[in-house]
């Protein structure tokens, strides 16, 4: 019955349980679709322009060549846009207290002011007296962030002008500004990326986990309906085993059959007893899939299993022990499996070549067989038919050892494995009063006889190479993928806790591995490029002005050890320290220092006598173009006081030199050489650092994002291959089962349209043999196992893909194919001799007919 609608034993309906992974794989798919249409306009927002343009306004004089005209002409250049209106106002007065720490500016305004220091402390009067930056309070979230945004303005200025920018110093300004400014969400790609990866694989995750449970518990369920249909089939039948036990007198009743009959009684009561407990607690979802009600499954599965054996062996007995209808098939289906050992072993011995067995020993053993087939039949009167067919096995189990004594005797191959015998046989001979298979018994007997015989003669029948097909025990790597696929190694369906604490670990290795990736990717996505050491001056076209020579061109790439991503043109201007600067000693120290106007003097110097090199436009280098000023001073000591360079920096890039124009600090180096290349290497460092924004989302975040996304990627692909592993085993089983099916099939059609052929064989060859008997009873046992195999290949066809995929199909087939190699193995055996009894009494010539001689006669 299915589990949706299920009812326990009062009534109440029963609902498959469900797991909390379930309710949180659905939220997260709803989260990741969400985030998924976030990340998509996120990224597509990043390619449309922001919507305002950002107004830079030129009030008064201001120097370094800005004018509302140069500026104006760079903007259309490099136009800046923002996401709100904002206006940036370049003015050469001093800000007053409430501009610049209060905020206190018109709507949406930046004011940035060309002075470059303070005015005088001595003026404590005037109103107007702060250099720097006043921003608008409400363009900030807070105190502290509207002292950030009004520095990293004022740097974004001050930097770009101390390297001799004028009006793309403005505008840099106002594209920080506009960077700092942009409270839309993060349009990274990598950021958008971990986090819908994060999300879908934690669904995945969720999804695979609800997905489990759900086959663990589906798994529990079918076992548990199994073992209801095989307990509802022996309550059903009781009523009819206690009729035929009650039909057995009680001086007939064997103590094996009584026994039997008691724990039947016993086991079924309790089974019942314990079948509605166990249904709760399958239907109950803190109980369904713990330890102990895998054990309580185990045992009522077993228990069950007991009972349909019993059922079957009581069913049997009684009717033999009463003598009812059925005592014939009792005794077949005891008979069975000595039949199919036996008549493997006459064929095997038949076809040998020479003679290997006496031939009057086959014709015991074969008459001897005849009579334990037939025991169930024929007068009763002196002995029971179990009494006969205990006579007759022990008789068959003399004669098998003889011929197995015999064969051993010749040299023979690999041992071959002996069938072991299954318990429902031995509860069948304990409900007849029968003794249990022993090692002297006739099945174990025949069983060895036969393994001696295959050892020596080699795979002879077809039942060998079917049985060859069967799977055997795969190899180290096999074995390893299944294990891997989860396809062994597992009772039932509870994990064993080795393979726990193994999966454990593994999780926990993989957790710390998700860590350091993680924070690697971070690192190299969101950390700020730095110095490298590794370099040569590679992109580096050097060119050195130097009039008196003082300087090596090679010296100066010698000590380099950063490179150029792009080429850049560095031009060395030699010139004369104490002409260009003014320098001061320190009071009581050999230092010597300059001031800020000083620096600026003469870095303004220098640029102007290169304008032949700026734009005429608006006084700008090419951007591909940097001139390091290098002063040498009367001693040959080397001075750089700063860069003067055609490329723009934005984001937190600095200059390594700036000291010199804000403060007027210098330094004297005693080699001018290495002064000059550390310069050059400072602004290789800038220009990779050019353009670098603090990412506008939190690394934090991004961080534990990537963890997850790597974690559960790895966890995920790991149970896809496990998926695909046992997908793949299921489908190589379902391929080789459906073949093997269609193969018997047509071997069971041939043998039922050969059916009237060989009951005509028999009819010939039970005329002529000296065992009629066992040839009678074979031909019965063979037309009803033929049925029971064609029986079963309708059903094994009739299977859905579903059941097809499960591990017993498999079996049931390689069994089915060695019953039906079996069969034609009998088969071809009484053709084979059906048609040497034909040739030996043709007669030749007229002549009387020669004597009959079968095999197994001489």
């Amino acid at each position: 019955m299915p589990a949706r609608l299920m009812h326990d034993s009062t009534g109440r309906r029963l609902h498959r349980p469900f797991h909390w992974t379930a309710i949180a794989a659905i939220i997260m798919a709803l989260v990741t679709t969400a985030l998924g249409g976030r990340a998509v306009l996120a990224v597509q927002a990043a390619n449309v322009p922001d919507p305002y343009e950002v107004q830079v306004v030129v009030r008064g004089d201001n120097g370094f060549n800005i004018t509302q005209q140069t500026v104006d002409a760079e903007l259309a250049r490099h136009p800046v846009r923002a996401t709100a209106p904002l206006e940036l106002v370049i003015t050469d007065r001093w800000l007053t207290g409430d501009e610049l720490l209060r905020g206190q500016v018109p709507e949406n305004q930046i004011i940035v002011s060309t002075r470059m220091e303070n005015r005088d402390p001595g003026l404590s009067d005037a109103e107007q007296r702060f250099a720097g930056v006043g921003l608008d309070r409400s363009l900030a979230a807070s105190d502290d962030a509207h002292t950030d945004l009004r520095f990293d303005i004022e740097h974004a200025f001050t930097k770009n002008v101390s390297v001799g920018h004028g009006p793309k110093a403005a505008v840099a300004a106002a594209h920080t500004a506009a960077v700092l400014l942009d409270n839309s969400p993060s349009s990274s790609a990598i950021f958008w990326f971990a986090a819908v990866g994060a999300s879908a694989m934690l669904t995945a995750a969720f999804l695979a986990s609800a997905l489990r449970y759900r086959s663990r518990w589906a798994s529990r369920h079918r076992r548990l309906a199994a073992a209801q249909r095989k307990l509802a089939r022996v309550l059903l039948d009781l009523e009819a085993l206690e009729a035929t036990y009650q039909a057995t007198e009680q001086s007939r009743r064997p103590a094996g059959f009584t026994k039997a009959w008691r724990q039947l009684e016993s086991l079924s009561l309790d089974a019942a007893r314990r079948e509605a407990p166990l249904v709760r607690s399958l239907f109950t979802r803190a109980e369904c899939l713990e330890q102990s009600t895998g054990q309580q499954l185990a045992a009522f599965e077993a228990d069950t299993r007991k009972l349909t054996e019993l059922a079957d062996s009581l069913m049997g007995a009684g009717s033999v022990h009463a003598h009812l209808a059925g005592t014939g098939s009792t005794f077949d289906k005891l008979s069975s499996p000595i039949n199919d050992a036996a008549t493997a072993l006459l064929i095997r011995l038949d076809t040998a070549p020479g003679t290997m067995v006496a031939g009057k020993d086959l014709a015991d053993f074969r008459s001897a067989l005849g009579e334990l087939l037939n025991a169930a039949h024929g007068d009763t009167s002196q002995r029971t038919a179990i009494e006969r067919w205990a006579e007759a096995e022990r008789r068959l189990a003399k004669l098998a050892g003889k011929i197995a004594a015999r064969l051993r005797r010749y040299p023979r191959g690999l041992q071959q494995p002996v069938p072991q015998i299954g318990a429902q046989h031995n509860e069948l001979r304990s409900s007849l009063g029968l003794p249990p298979v022993s090692k002297q018994g006739a099945l174990a007997q025949i069983a060895t006889a036969n393994s001696l015989a295959r050892g020596i003669l080699g795979d002879t029948l077809q039942a060998d190479q079917e049985a060859d097909g069967m799977p055997r025990e795969p190899g180290a790597w096999r074995r390893a993928l299944a294990k891997f696929a989860g396809t062994v190694g597992t009772e039932g369906d509870e994990p064993p806790k080795l393979r726990r604490a193994w999966t454990a670990g593994l999780l926990s290795a993989l957790l710390l591995g998700s860590l350091i990736a993680a924070g690697v990717i971070v690192s190299s996505v969101a950390s700020e490029p730095g110095r490298t050491y590794e370099g040569s001056g590679r992109g580096m076209e050097l060119e050195i002005d130097d009039q008196g020579k003082l300087v090596d061109e090679a010296e100066i790439r010698r000590y380099m050890e950063e490179d150029f991503d792009t080429p850049q043109q560095i031009l060395v201007v030699v010139r004369d320290a104490e002409a260009y600067l003014e320098l001061k000693h320190f009071d009581g120290s050999e230092y010597r220092d300059s001031t800020p106007e000083s620096v600026r003097t003469a870095i303004l110097r220098i640029k102007d006598e290169y304008s032949d090199r700026a734009d005429p436009a608006n006084g700008e280098l090419p951007e591909d173009l940097t001139i390091i000023p290098l002063l040498i001073t009367d001693e040959g000591k080397g001075i750089v006081p700063g860069l003067i360079s055609g490329a723009v920096i934005s984001g937190t890039a600095s200059w390594g030199t700036t000291g010199g124009w804000e403060h007027g600090s210098i330094y004297e180096s005693n080699y001018p050489a290495m002064e000059a290349a550390s310069a050059a290497e400072d602004f290789a460092v800038v220009l990779k650092q050019a353009g670098y924004e603090q990412p506008d989302y939190s690394t934090s975040l991004l961080y534990w994002m990537l963890v997850f996304m790597l974690f559960f990627t790895v966890v995920n692909v790991v149970q896809v291959l496990q998926y695909l592993l046992g997908a793949t085993s299921q489908l190589t089983r379902f391929s080789r089962g459906s073949r093997s099916v269609q193969h018997s099939r047509r071997q069971l059609e041939e043998l039922a349209m050969g059916l009237e052929d060989s009951q005509i064989n028999a009819v010939a060859v039970l005329g002529a043999t000296a065992a009629p008997n066992a040839d009678e009873a074979g031909q019965r046992l063979f037309e009803r196992a033929l049925m029971m195999a064609w029986r079963e290949a309708q059903e094994l066809s009739s299977m859905t893909l579903g059941q097809r995929l499960a591990a017993g199909y498999a079996q049931r087939t390689a069994h089915l194919a060695r019953l039906v190699a079996l069969l034609g193995e009998r088969d071809a055996d009484v053709a084979r001799r059906a048609k040497a009894l034909v040739l030996a009494s043709r007669g030749a010539g007229g002549d009387a007919p020669a004597p009959v001689e079968l095999p197994g006669q001489k």
